[in-house]
């Protein structure tokens, strides 16, 4: 298909019922918009430009998307571009399925997809599980990824994690040391 047709998508969704003024629109949908994702899918599936499927991929990332979750982790192999795996992370963060961890904690620790992790691993630490929670600690020593692990930490609400995340307090990137102090700060109020 190469581009998305923006007019025909906003039309199959307007078939569904739901009224748009303009293709951002779909930026804003929520779980009460579920119905539109199996359209977003098939647009994500036959559009070609990199650019568009961003744009789809940032739409599909709501909470609770949960069927979208499978389609973007194959988007993330398929793809070489670093932005849009970054995007793809960033969505399968905020949908946060727990039948797609499993994937999510691969991808977290295979070192080849460099930064574009960041949003994957930030987003493991609502899931609160040990097996997340060592992965995220080992991830503390990966350059890439070690703010976002940070960050994954805070979000699992254990004080014993505190410990991992001291030395940060002086780490030599400013940004994370300042993410450090936060997330002890959020740990310990826990």
């Amino acid at each position: 298909m190469g581009r998305l047709d923006k007019e025909k998508l906003i039309q199959e969704v307007r078939e569904k019922g739901v009224e748009i003024t303009n293709i951002n629109d779909l930026m804003k949908i929520n779980m009460k918009y579920r119905d539109l994702v199996p359209i977003l899918l098939k647009y994500l599936n036959e559009v070609t430009d990199e650019s568009d499927k961003e744009f789809i991929v940032r739409c599909l990332g709501v909470k609770g998307f949960v069927e979208a979750a499978k389609p973007l982790i194959s988007e993330f192999y398929k793809s070489n571009n670093v932005s849009f795996k970054w995007a793809i992370g960033n969505s399968l963060s905020i949908i946060a399925d727990e039948e797609s961890l499993p994937e999510m904690i691969k991808i977290a620790q295979e070192k080849e997809h460099g930064i574009a992790r960041q949003m994957i691993v930030d987003g493991l630490g609502v899931f609160r599980r040990e097996d997340v929670k060592s992965v995220l600690v080992k991830l503390l020593n990966d350059d890439d990824v070690v703010g976002h692990a940070i960050s994954g930490i805070s979000k699992s609400g254990d004080k014993d994690l505190i410990k991992y995340i001291e030395p940060f307090i002086t780490y030599k990137i400013k940004w994370i040391r300042n993410e450090a102090r936060k997330a002890i700060k959020k740990l310990e109020k826990a």
